[in-house]
């Protein structure tokens, strides 16, 4: 099977990982060229642009920032689309918006593709281990097509079934899940400090409270102010609270802590913290109760 992967970042490159190890025939593109040398001393093929990486392709993976660069990349001459096969599938990874995620599948069947989307939980570490868990959704013959492939970076997959707005919604409330906690941790952790109390007293606890593996590694990354490694940045963050408030927004609900998360974070953007890990919002609240 001929796969294409778009985006090499710090997720999509662990995936695209993953695909070649398990023996596919991968063709790599990134805007940035240099991230595409080590997958070529891998044995996997790279391309000068998106049209050229999927020429042939049975299965093309885009793994971008959001909605936007989404379709920025699938139009044009040189896009996605202007190569892609007829009967291929394209395979979403990005976490996008339920109306996105909706359009795309009309683009590709007016294309005469098949489009699948497949947002991933998990942080990078988890991409180059090939422990993510991904939620699909989308064409039925392209799930059983791109299956194998999304296998190769993951350790639980779950089929949604043919509408893909019920994986991306899906995806955004478990995120608001994680973030909401994050901000709750950090709330705990700014009272605990500003009483004299040790923190890691309180990360114990959470130890116990939280069985779910990412949240015990954020109540250790939180609590000892880890946040350089930028395996979720700050902006990644605010994109997607940004999508979780509409998506409750459009359904008639809210997310009321979303918002306060939302403030936090864009405090945060204006001191520079761009390139954080969205867990920094900690930052935030240890400012605003005078801690350094």
């Amino acid at each position: 099977m001929k796969v294409a992967f778009i985006g090499l970042g710090n997720m999509g490159g662990g995936m695209a990982s993953n695909i070649l190890d398990k023996g596919f025939d991968l063709t790599v593109w990134n805007r940035t060229a240099s991230k595409m040398n080590p997958f070529v001393e891998k044995g996997a093929k790279s391309a000068e642009t998106k049209r050229h990486a999927v020429e042939g392709a049975d299965v093309v993976i885009t793994s971008l920032m959001d909605d936007q660069s989404l379709l920025d990349n699938l139009q044009g001459d040189d896009g996605i689309l202007a190569g892609l096969k007829s009967g291929a599938t394209h395979v979403c990874v990005t976490t996008i918006s339920p109306q996105c995620a909706d359009e795309l599948l009309a683009i590709h069947r007016e294309h005469g593709s098949r489009f699948v989307v497949c947002p991933v939980l998990g942080r990078p570490d988890a991409a180059a281990e090939g422990s993510l868990m991904a939620l699909m959704a989308g064409d039925s013959a392209g799930i059983d097509v791109a299956k194998p492939v999304v296998e190769s970076f993951t350790n639980m997959i779950d089929v949604m079934g043919d509408t893909p707005s019920h994986a991306s919604t899906l995806k955004l409330c478990l995120n608001y899940t994680v973030i909401s906690c994050i901000e709750l941790m950090s709330e705990v952790y700014t009272c605990a400090d500003k009483a004299g109390l040790n923190v890691a007293k309180v990360a114990g606890f959470y130890q116990v409270i939280f069985g779910f593996p990412v949240l015990q590694m954020y109540a250790e990354k939180v609590k000892d102010r880890h946040f350089d490694d930028g395996g979720f940045k700050m902006t990644g963050g605010l994109k997607d609270i940004g999508l979780m408030l509409d998506t409750a927004k459009n359904l008639g609900t809210t997310f009321d802590i979303g918002e306060i998360i939302k403030g936090k974070m864009e405090e945060a953007l204006d001191k520079g913290m761009q390139d954080k890990d969205w867990s920094a919002i900690y930052e935030i609240s240890r400012s605003r109760a005078g801690l350094e």
